[in-house]
């Protein structure tokens, strides 16, 4: 039980690291004398994926490495993203956005997955090599570079929303305690969760995967849906999409890209055949927004985090099967 409780709780100080590193260094890049709107719009769209990373990259960096669960964990969180996050705040209230260059993130947002299955497909035969990884982070260069230019196009109310996330007021000095206790939280959480994760597995007699898809993806996404459901309660859709789609953009080529880069990601046969399928559609379902006028109704919040639900029960299935003795 003692694995289980210090893997928590190393999951736990990434999700808590992880706003801290991000509201500080908001508020420090803000004082270098960057807009308020492009702040904010980088913390929204990639502020929420800090914690997914460090797990990432712990988890390929530790000796031995553990691809699978690095694997899973970006699956998990995609998944996450859309069921969850997105689920909660549409049923706390509904979406409405405006923002022109979400049609622009959206669809950058769906073809992300798709491409990462695209440069994993010959696993397990062949490792998601260091040259998949640059694929993917040249790729993720080329969406922030549209997404810059279509950002120029938005009205002073999207981007005064965007800007309403950068804490002005806050001193410079708490700003650089903030980033460094968030760093501390990070590098704190990646050495647990790295010491404990093979403990833990054993304990809970859980597949890796399934381990990473579902625990360490749903306690590393809860902060991003507090912030989701806050945000659309206090009207703020654009805040609530941007997080949504930044976080499928970044969890599918920046920590997929960045892990395979520091090192070949080992990836089973099932999830390139299931697993990476099923985190594309949860993708696609965000096209449904785009063409719906960037709306997201209460019924269909439901539907998400019905949708989000049902994976999880399918890994705990998988992970009793896994766990039944044979006959």
């Amino acid at each position: 039980m003692d694995h289980l409780a210090l893997f928590v709780l190393g999951l736990v100080l990434l999700a808590v690291g992880a706003p801290l590193l991000v509201f500080g260094a908001a508020r420090l890049d803000r004082a270098t004398g960057r807009t308020p709107f492009a702040v904010g719009l980088v913390a929204v769209c990639f502020g929420p994926c800090v914690a997914g990373l460090a797990f990432d990259l712990a988890m390929v960096l530790r000796t031995p490495p553990a691809t699978k669960v690095a694997v899973g964990h970006i699956v998990g969180s995609t998944i996450a993203s859309v069921g969850l996050v997105l689920g909660a705040a549409a049923l706390a209230r509904p979406i409405t956005a405006t923002a022109k260059l979400f049609h622009t993130l959206i669809p950058l947002a769906v073809a992300a997955p798709i491409l990462l299955w695209f440069v994993a497909r010959d696993a397990p035969d062949a490792p998601l090599s260091q040259v998949g990884g640059v694929v993917l982070l040249a790729a993720c260069a080329g969406a922030v570079a549209l997404l810059v230019r279509a950002a120029r196009q938005e009205p002073q109310t999207v981007k005064a929303e965007f800007a309403s996330w950068v804490p002005e007021r806050t001193p410079v000095w708490v700003a650089v305690v903030l980033a460094l206790g968030g760093i501390a939280a990070l590098v704190g959480g990646a050495r647990l969760t790295t010491a404990e994760v093979i403990g833990t597995a054993a304990h809970l007699n859980a597949p890796w995967f399934v381990l990473s898809s579902t625990l360490a993806a749903g306690v590393t996404a809860l902060p991003t849906a507090v912030v989701a459901v806050v945000a659309a309660r206090r009207g703020r859709s654009e805040i609530v999409l941007g997080l949504v789609a930044g976080s499928v953009l970044c969890n599918a080529l920046v920590a997929a890209g960045a892990s395979a880069l520091a090192r070949p990601l080992e990836i089973e046969r099932r999830v390139i055949l299931e697993m990476i399928p099923v985190m594309a559609l949860f993708a696609v379902l965000l096209l449904a927004t785009r063409f719906n006028g960037l709306k997201v109704r209460r019924w269909e919040g439901a539907l998400l985090l019905a949708a989000y639900i049902g994976f999880t029960a399918w890994q705990v299935s998988i992970a009793l099967q896994v766990a039944r003795p044979a006959k």
